[in-house]
């Protein structure tokens, strides 16, 4: 018995002993990180004259990336989803000297990589993995590490242009599915410009289910303009349970620039004449009780282009 219990104190004396080093080593590493970059706002306006709209990152992405480089080189990275304790904030030990941070937010299924800030590649949010063509925010800028603890606190520009269709007639109740196919702009960021980098083919599909049938309908597109003011060609489609297409509406020329909203609103479920739009199948008179999606005009958005179809 004696023994038994000798043993039992020892072998707890070990454990405290083990869970306070353990305790120090994790205290002694947080007291380590001398840097705290900080996402404080996203600055939604481009122009620099106008009132600026300030709103909290976790309103507009699901998703951050943190990126610092050093002399060109990727050092640092850390990828936070919101929900994520201390969403928002990257505490990290960095050496003295200079370096650039990178701070993406967007609301992909998953990240880009960062390991390029010249070339961040989102792709088809349909494929496996896809890190969705979302709206995208972004930061890139130098910092300076010293001697002393270094806070860094953000503002992040929005990199993406939106394409709004707005139908002013209801669905019918066997279009199941929608297809955008927009050329013209760009699925990779260059990080260093704010700016597309690549002359990207983008395709978006959108289920549509019984309960939007005899309802208008509203969609957003997203794009990384590759120069101020761009120009998309869009073809949207709609589909059947069968994957067959019932109607297609082409736009071209489209023009769309970074933080901006172009919005095209009209008949879409229309074969023939605009004039003479098509009877919903199985949903009843489409004038006697239409439920309207609402438009809002989001503030935090420079400007909206309105265009009629």
């Amino acid at each position: 018995m004696l023994v038994c219990c000798m043993c039992a104190a020892l072998i707890g004396g070990i454990s405290v002993s083990c869970e306070k080093g353990i305790t120090e080593e994790v205290a002694q590493q947080q007291t380590n990180n001398n840097v705290t970059i900080r996402v404080s706002s996203v600055e939604a306006d481009w122009n620099a004259s106008a009132t600026r709209a300030l709103v909290n990152v976790g309103e507009v992405c699901s998703r951050l990336c943190f990126a610092v480089y050093q002399n060109g080189t990727r050092i640092k990275s850390k990828n936070q989803e919101a929900g994520d304790s201390n969403f928002g904030i990257f505490s990290l030990n960095l050496d003295p000297g200079d370096y650039t941070v990178l701070v993406l937010a967007h609301s992909g299924r998953a990240n880009p990589v960062t390991t390029k800030p010249e070339k961040i590649l989102f792709t088809n949010p349909e494929s496996s993995g896809g890190t969705g063509f979302s709206d995208t925010f972004y930061y890139y800028g130098k910092m300076t590490v010293d001697e002393d603890d270094t806070d860094v606190d953000i503002s992040m520009k929005r990199a993406t242009a939106m394409f709004r269709l707005v139908t002013t007639d209801v669905k019918p109740a066997n279009v199941k599915k929608f297809q955008f196919y927009y050329e013209g702009g760009s699925g990779a960021l260059d990080a260093t410009t704010g700016m597309g980098c690549v002359d990207s083919k983008q395709s978006v599909f959108v289920l549509t289910g019984d309960e939007q049938t005899g309802q208008t309908l509203s969609f957003d597109m997203f794009t990384i303009p590759r120069t101020e003011k761009a120009k998309l060609n869009v073809i949207v489609k709609a589909f059947d349970s069968k994957d067959d297409i019932l109607y297609q509406r082409e736009f071209n020329d489209v023009v769309v620039q970074r933080n901006s909203i172009t919005r095209y609103t009209g008949k879409y479920f229309v074969k023939d004449s605009p004039d003479k739009p098509d009877i919903p199948d199985e949903s009843g008179d489409p004038e006697a009780d239409p439920k309207s999606m609402a438009v809002m005009v989001d503030a935090e958005w420079a400007s909206i282009m309105d265009f009629d179809f």
